[in-house]
C-alpha cells in the first residue's frame, strides 16, 4: 500500500509540473502573437512608419554584415564643417584635459559630426531614423584636412580619403594640375597693434621696422626649428580695417600648413593673434564654390560636398577607395556616442579595465 501511495504521489507531481510548463509555453506564444499583431497594425496604419521600419531593418542588416568582418568599398567623401570656438580637432579629448580640468572637457569635432549635430541636407529626412553611416556612407576612419586649434573658427574639411588629406596639407601638392599653384588657405586674423603696409611694392626691401607686416610678404617668418623653421612668404596679405586704434584686421593666405603657423608668424614680428577665422580652402568657402554659392553654414553646422564641388574646389577627382573593414576603429565608435558626463565616463572606464 505504501508503494502504491508513493507511486500515485510522484505521478501527480509530474503531471502538475508538466501542466504548468504547457501553460507557460502557450502563454508566451499568445503574448508574442499579440505583440506581432499590434506591431503590424501600428506600421500598416501609417506608410511613413512602415518606410522607417524597412529602412531601419536594412541598416541593422548592413551593420550586422559590417561587424561580421565583411569588406566594403567606399568612394571619396568630403564633409564641410563650420567649426565653433572651444571645439578641438581631435579624435580624443585627452589633449584638452589639463591638470586643473575635470574629465568633462571641451567637445571634439568628431563628436559633433558622429552624433549628427548640425547636419544640414537639402533632403527631408527623419533624423531619429538617420545616422552618420547612412548620411555619409562612411564606415572607415574620418580625417580632418588640416587641424584648427581650439580657439580658431571657420572652415574645416574632413574626409575618408587619406590621399586627399596629403594633397591639401602638403605644400608641394598642386591644384588643377597647375605645376606652380599649390592649394591655398585664407584666414581673417584680428591682430594686436596698428599696422600698415607700403602703398606700393618696389624692388627694394621695405622698412621692416615701420612695416613689420611686409616681412611676411617679402621674406616669410623665422620660427624656431621645432616649429618648422623658416616659412615661405605668404601668398597674400591685405589690411581689411582697424577696429580700434590698437588692433588690425587682416586677410592672409598661405600654402603651407605648419602647426599653429598663422599665430606664430604674427608673433615673430612682435604682434599677436586675438581672433582667427579660416575663410577658404582652395576655391571652397563656407558657402561652397564662389562661382555657385549656397547658403552659408552657421557655426556648428556641417554638410556633404558634392563631387562637383570637390573637383572644382579642391582639384580632386572622387574615386573608389581601397576596401576597408568597417567599424574596425573603436575610437570612432566611442566618439560617435553622445557626450557623456564625468560620472558616466568614469564608470565606462572601470568597465573597460
Amino acid at each position: 500500500m505504501m508503494a502504491m501511495a508513493c507511486f500515485f504521489w510522484a505521478t501527480g507531481i509530474f503531471a502538475f509540473q508538466n501542466a504548468h510548463l504547457m501553460i507557460e509555453i502557450h502563454s508566451t506564444k499568445a503574448t508574442s502573437a499579440l505583440q506581432t499583431r499590434a506591431s503590424e497594425s501600428y506600421y500598416t496604419s501609417n506608410p511613413q512608419r512602415r518606410e522607417v521600419r524597412r529602412d531601419s531593418k536594412q541598416y541593422i542588416k548592413s551593420t550586422s554584415n559590417a561587424s561580421s568582418g565583411k569588406m566594403r568599398q567606399e568612394r571619396t567623401v568630403v564633409i564641410m564643417y563650420h567649426k565653433p570656438p572651444n571645439v578641438i580637432t581631435s579624435h580624443s579629448n585627452a589633449d584638452a584635459v589639463s591638470q586643473t580640468q575635470t574629465e568633462q572637457s571641451r567637445r571634439t569635432v568628431y563628436e559633433d559630426i558622429y552624433t549628427m549635430q548640425g547636419f544640414v541636407s537639402d533632403q527631408v529626412i527623419d533624423k531619429e531614423a538617420f545616422n552618420f553611416e547612412r548620411a555619409t556612407s562612411i564606415q572607415s576612419k574620418l580625417h580632418a584636412i588640416g587641424r584648427l586649434d581650439a580657439d580658431t573658427t571657420g572652415l574645416l574639411l574632413l574626409t575618408n580619403d587619406g590621399d586627399l588629406v596629403h594633397q591639401i596639407t602638403n605644400p608641394n601638392a598642386k591644384q588643377d594640375n597647375d605645376q606652380t599653384k599649390p592649394v591655398r588657405k585664407t584666414y581673417q586674423a584680428l591682430i594686436m597693434g596698428h599696422h600698415e603696409l607700403p602703398e606700393s611694392s618696389t624692388t627694394t626691401p621695405s622698412n621692416y621696422e615701420v612695416y613689420p607686416l611686409a616681412t611676411l610678404l617679402e621674406k616669410g617668418a623665422t620660427l624656431s626649428p621645432k616649429h618648422g623653421g623658416q616659412t615661405k612668404p605668404v601668398d597674400d596679405l591685405t589690411i581689411l580695417s582697424h577696429p580700434t586704434s590698437t588692433t588690425t584686421l587682416v586677410s592672409i593666405t598661405i600654402s603651407e600648413g605648419k602647426n599653429r603657423q598663422i599665430r606664430r608668424m604674427f608673433h615673430s614680428i612682435g604682434s599677436g593673434v586675438m581672433k582667427l577665422h579660416r575663410v577658404s580652402i582652395g576655391k571652397l568657402t563656407l558657402m561652397g564654390l564662389s562661382k555657385n554659392p549656397t547658403q552659408e553654414l552657421e557655426e556648428g553646422e556641417w554638410r556633404l560636398l558634392t563631387e562637383n564641388e570637390i573637383k572644382l574646389g579642391l582639384g580632386w577627382d572622387c574615386r573608389l577607395l581601397d576596401k576597408v573593414s568597417p567599424l574596425a576603429d573603436g575610437r570612432r565608435s566611442r566618439a560617435r556616442g553622445k557626450r557623456q558626463s564625468k560620472t558616466t565616463r568614469s564608470a565606462e572606464g572601470r568597465r573597460r579595465r
